[in-house]
């Protein structure tokens, strides 16, 4: 007669059952991300430590600025986000002296405070663009109404009638 297999041989040989296998985690997902994580935050640490050059991607939106300064776009671009009345209009025209219209809906609903049509119709013609691209619109009411303003306040009909088309997009 048989020995009976001790409760370790029956936990050994369930651990090694075909069935039990199929519940561990494979080695395949898990440690590539980890891996790419670890990559990513070795980058990162590199590059806020000053060892590592800038991506060439961020380049072209930071401009070459040294570290730990903002490049002149992000100062320009700065002041516009600041700037009130005025001061508004002056920073707008410093920014698009230098750059074009940036892709961002909180700089075009302040330049849609400026009183050149110039200035109007690009800022007009990224919202559309950001429109048609399908992009969600944060404080529609504040852009539907500045959107209102500018129609009223325009002398361009090429203006009015691309404000009041954006506005009824937007309702």
């Amino acid at each position: 007669m048989a020995d009976k297999p001790s409760w370790r041989d029956r936990d050994r040989r369930a651990d090694q059952s075909r069935h039990r296998q199929e519940e561990r985690p494979r080695g395949g997902a898990t440690p590539r991300v980890e891996s790419a994580t670890a990559a990513y935050k070795r980058q990162l640490d590199a590059l806020f430590e000053g060892s590592a050059a800038l991506p060439a991607h961020l380049k072209e939106k930071l401009g070459d600025a040294p570290a730990g300064e903002a490049g002149e776009r992000q100062k320009r671009l700065r002041a516009v986000m600041q700037a009130s009345g005025g001061e508004l209009v002056k920073a707008l025209d410093a920014f698009l002296a230098a750059h074009e219209m940036p892709d961002d809906l909180e700089f075009v609903e302040r330049a849609l405070a400026h009183p050149k049509d110039a200035v109007l119709l690009s800022a007009l013609g990224v919202l559309e663009a950001h429109l048609q691209s399908g992009k969600t619109v944060a404080r529609k009411a504040l852009l539907k109404s500045r959107l209102e303003e500018v129609e009223l306040s325009s002398f361009d009909p090429r203006v009015q009638q691309k404000a009041a088309a954006l506005a009824a997009r937007l309702r």
